[in-house]
């Protein structure tokens, strides 16, 4: 087996995931300090990353494999990169209502995205399932691309 092979969906899909989740922090802070936080449908925009993330990650593997991917790899990188960037997203989320901003949880409550008994615990609980769900589609639409030999992305994003 070559080296190239030894290659786990499983790593790939928990690099990409941290470096989605990375990105949306970085997202959701250069939104509070040009003061759009309270705008939360702008938050939704983050899942751009979700999307190129999720589409790297499928490419690289499949690279990194020679060519070879099988339908439901893919799937599962789309899927575990969604459920690993949203889990990082929701406790950074956690963390900042606790410990920086707890104004941000009322602003939450007052938007028509969520509801007015949102707690902490519902915040970190939906924002997993708000980055899992869409992975899997968006990789089951990745994967509807990348399923056949010929379709690549272009060397190194």
């Amino acid at each position: 087996m070559m080296a190239s092979e030894n290659i786990s969906y499983q790593k790939v899909s928990i690099k990409y995931g941290i470096f989605v989740g990375l990105a949306h922090i970085v997202y959701f802070l250069l939104m509070r300090v040009l003061g759009l936080q309270h705008i939360v449908e702008l938050s939704f925009l983050s899942g751009i990353f979700l999307v190129i993330g999720i589409c790297v990650a499928i490419a690289n593997f499949k690279r990194a494999r020679n060519g070879d991917i099988n339908y439901f790899q893919g799937l599962a990188i789309g899927a575990t990169t969604g459920v690993v960037s949203s889990t990082i997203l929701g406790l950074f989320l956690v963390a900042y209502i606790s410990m920086a901003d707890a104004s941000y949880l009322s602003n939450l409550q007052a938007s028509s995205l969520f509801p007015e008994s949102l707690s902490i615990l519902a915040l970190f609980v939906l924002t997993i399932i708000y980055g899992s769900w869409p992975g899997f589609w968006l990789a089951f639409i990745a994967m509807q691309w990348f399923k056949t030999a010929d379709h690549t992305m272009p060397e190194r994003i």
